[in-house]
């Protein structure tokens, strides 16, 4: 198997639009994956993290992948965020997702048991057996107290249907020798924004993001620059849009962003409980920022026209 190009880019892990009943708000989803595509997304990640996949029912959920398969229409790669600790569910989850019409999913490490090494190589065995589509293996240690070696990666991407990694460890040793074990057979696709072009550097082709909701087009032209071997202008990039990214996650993710793209005209309505909407100082920060950073937006699309 190879991963080629499929998983390859940035690729927005999106927010959920949900209105006052509960419902996922449809045209909300469209019109935000009609602009992330437009503006050069090469994938989306639906009800991860920043989808509140953990807040969200059963049904919701299916409901937002299936929207997002809808409006993606086949453009690029659905992934469907899968964040369940226990097998079964986990199973399950992915059947419905891939059956919703998802490219893959995005299975996070079993967390809360703190398994071993060999058990969570088991674990992702028994759901690639179990499920008829592509796995996207998704490490978060400093969120499911779960850290993977490099030879545990190696050892599930030789038994497993995984064709790429969210990795999201702040470790660069480790992120080195993750790239070094198995970057020629999956796709290495950070999530570590602060640590971006240094991931892509080391031998990332990608990342799974949640600024990119905001800033699409600035995180593309960071990676292009990163991944043509201009390492220097990508970290400037980078440092010059931080003051946004800061803003971002200066209160627990999805918040700030719901909040921003309200600013933008995207409604996708209060963040779900236990989560609470940006404080009133957020907000305020972020009509200070938005602005200076959809500028620094207009201008990386202009550069990639030219």
């Amino acid at each position: 198997m190879t991963h080629s190009n499929r998983y390859r880019g940035i690729i927005t892990a999106t927010c959920t639009p949900i209105d006052s009943d509960g419902n996922v708000i449809s045209a909300v989803v469209a019109a935000h994956v009609n602009a992330q595509i437009d503006a050069g997304i090469t994938g989306i990640c639906p009800v991860g993290g920043t989808g509140e996949f953990t807040s969200l029912t059963e049904r919701q959920r299916i409901a937002v992948v299936e929207s997002t398969v809808e409006a993606v229409a086949g453009r690029v790669p659905v992934i469907a965020g899968v964040l369940h600790p226990g097998l079964q569910d986990a199973i399950k989850a992915s059947k419905d997702f891939l059956r919703a019409g998802a490219d893959s999913v995005m299975v996070v490490t079993p967390y809360y048991y703190r398994p071993t090494q060999q058990g969570i190589i088991d674990y992702f065995r028994r759901v690639s057996d179990a499920v008829d589509g592509d796995l996207v293996l998704y490490e978060i240690p400093y969120r499911t107290g779960v850290s993977l070696t490099p030879d545990t990666v190696l050892k599930i991407v030789e038994s497993t249907r995984t064709v790429a990694m969210k990795a999201c460890n702040p470790d660069l040793q480790q992120q080195l020798r993750v790239v070094q074990a198995v970057g020629e057979r999956i796709s290495i696709l950070t999530g570590e924004e602060g640590v971006f072009p240094v991931h892509v550097a080391m031998g990332a082709v990608g990342g799974i993001l949640a600024g990119s909701n905001i800033l699409p087009r600035a995180w593309t032209r960071i990676f292009d620059l990163a991944a043509g071997g201009n390492l220097q202008a990508a970290a400037e990039l980078h440092k010059k849009i931080a003051f946004a990214t800061d803003t971002f996650y200066s209160e627990p993710n999805p918040a700030p962003l719901k909040a921003a793209l309200q600013m933008q005209g995207l409604d996708h309505g209060p963040v779900i409980a236990p989560m609470m909407p940006a404080s009133e100082a957020c907000l305020a920060r972020l009509r200070e920022v938005i602005p200076d950073a959809l500028e620094i937006e207009r201008e990386c699309g202009m550069a990639q026209r030219t």
